[in-house]
């Protein structure tokens, strides 16, 4: 029983690796509004609202990386209305009931919102990332996306799962 559970807390630890590398390359093909960075020294703040599944896996994958001479920066929110300071928002599935409050707090703020619960895209998220067959899939809203005024690359969403509202 013992090996069982450290064969599927390995596999779980595999599985956070793998979305935090696909947030970073997520992040890659995404524009934010011109407003969003006071200078061309801003990270890119990265917050976690509710219990994270990640563990340690999304500091050690985004450490020392940058995009255009941004590094990350990842941090812990207790609400949403802490995000104002967010460039990505990650909402975990423990917070699932009140998500939808959530978003509509941050609307319009220019939020990339990702999460890993099924149907947080279609909710009025941006990105949801899936694990299917060993694989991160990627599901955007582009409704949403338009809203927080972000720019994803045609290359990204010619990848993704297109989901609506």
């Amino acid at each position: 029983m013992l090996l069982l559970a450290g064969a599927i807390e390995g596999q779980d630890v595999e599985e956070y690796r793998l979305k935090a590398a696909v947030l970073y390359n997520l992040a890659k093909f995404v524009e934010w509004p011109p407003n969003t960075f006071r200078n061309a020294a801003d990270p890119i703040v990265t917050c976690i609202l509710g219990d994270s599944p990640f563990g340690r896996s999304l500091e050690r994958e985004l450490d020392g990386k940058s995009i255009e001479d941004r590094r990350f920066l990842v941090r812990r929110v207790a609400e949403a209305g802490q995000a104002g300071s967010c460039q990505i928002l990650i909402v975990t599935a423990s917070e699932r009931k009140r998500w939808r409050a959530a978003l509509g707090e941050i609307k319009g703020g220019g939020i990339l919102t990702v999460s890993e619960a099924d149907g947080f895209a279609s909710d009025g998220g941006v990105a949801n990332l899936k694990l299917e067959s060993g694989k991160v899939r990627i599901q955007i809203n582009v409704e949403a996306a338009e809203r927080e005024r972000l720019r994803i690359s045609s290359r990204l969403l010619s990848l993704a799962q297109i989901v609506n509202k």
